[in-house]
């Protein structure tokens, strides 16, 4: 009898740990995101300028969700270590990527095998910085305008040289589609980030190079470098006095430096739109405007439906470019 007794007891305990499991899963599913602090992978090593853009970003939208942004920098291998982390990482919400034109427009087409799919693997959340590149030259070099460094350029064919963050690279990229554009042979110099190019721009060892906007702001306003012409489809406040390439009389291309931020694929489309609406907002604020002008800079924003196409959009201009261009890292 006694032995019946307990087993009974035993069979409503466990029937009540069960339903307060039940409820204890539902009462922290039930919990508004974000419940924790979120993870905001940077495919970059800390202290360059996309760090800073990360950093600028994340420390807003954690008070903007009232819970931490940790950024989890995660450099090298051309951020292919970064976004497979993402794309392997939980769906949600709690993990993020600073993205950047390389790593989903550019990598995919570069490597014939990628541990990640970057046209399925991510969620679109929002643009974070949208800028063009800047031509600059060495102050040595005897061209002060686009049209005269061409005129350079076939005068002595295989002697003006360009630099670049590496083989593959938006930069290098901008280098080959300017060259064929213009019917020029320009020699590609390759390195290992925006730091060692700048140095060797500054000491003549290399003679141009397509920078990012911020890299050689402060050189070209000093007259270390020469700016000769940016290529947006418009003129930006930090080099006003710029042309575009098409108002400079040079090669019409159009080559934009851009970052971003993506999810994992199948993270809850209301959280990825709580992230994009925060960041729409925290973008018009004068704080966050303030700290990117100091990297020569400005936020931007748009709807993970508008990021989603942007990205398709140069997904498919990358993939003819590089085909064209018939560079491959592996």
């Amino acid at each position: 009898m006694n032995g019946a007794r307990a087993l009974s007891n035993m069979y409503k305990y466990l029937f009540l740990l069960n339903i307060f499991c039940v409820w204890a899963a539902g009462s922290a599913a039930a919990q508004p995101y974000p419940n924790k602090p979120i993870r905001f992978i940077v495919p970059v090593p800390a202290g360059g300028g996309a760090d800073f853009v990360a950093r600028a970003y994340a420390s807003r939208l954690g008070e903007a969700l009232g819970q931490q942004v940790v950024v989890d920098n995660r450099g090298g291998a051309a951020g292919i270590i970064a976004m497979e982390a993402t794309a392997k990482a939980a769906p949600d919400g709690y993990t993020l990527i600073q993205t950047n034109i390389s790593t989903i427009s550019i990598n995919p087409y570069m490597y014939s095998k990628l541990p990640y799919d970057a046209e399925k693997g991510f969620a679109p959340v929002s643009i974070t910085t949208l800028n063009p590149l800047v031509l600059v030259v060495h102050p040595a070099v005897a061209a002060k305008s686009v049209p005269e460094l061409v005129t350079l350029a076939r005068a002595k064919p295989g002697t003006v040289t360009y630099g670049s963050l590496g083989s593959g690279s938006i930069q290098h990229l901008a280098g080959f589609m300017f060259g064929k554009a213009a019917g020029v042979n320009l020699i590609h110099v390759p390195y290992k980030g925006a730091a060692p190019v700048t140095v060797d721009l500054l000491a003549g060892q290399v003679q141009t190079a397509f920078s990012g906007i911020g890299t050689v702001v402060a050189h070209v306003r000093t007259g270390k470098l020469r700016g000769l012409a940016t290529t947006g489809p418009k003129r930006i406040d930090t080099y006003a006095d710029l042309p575009t390439m098409k108002e400079s009389g040079g090669p019409d291309i159009q080559m934009l430096l851009w970052n971003g931020v993506l999810a994992p694929a199948g993270t809850p489309a209301p959280i990825v739109k709580k992230l994009s609406d925060e960041i729409n907002r925290i973008v018009k604020t004068s704080d966050l405007a303030q700290a990117m002008a100091a990297q020569g800079t400005s936020p931007v924003s748009n709807t993970p439906e508008e990021f989603a196409a942007f990205i398709r959009a140069e997904q498919a201009k990358f993939k003819k470019l590089v085909q064209e261009s018939g560079i491959r890292l592996d």
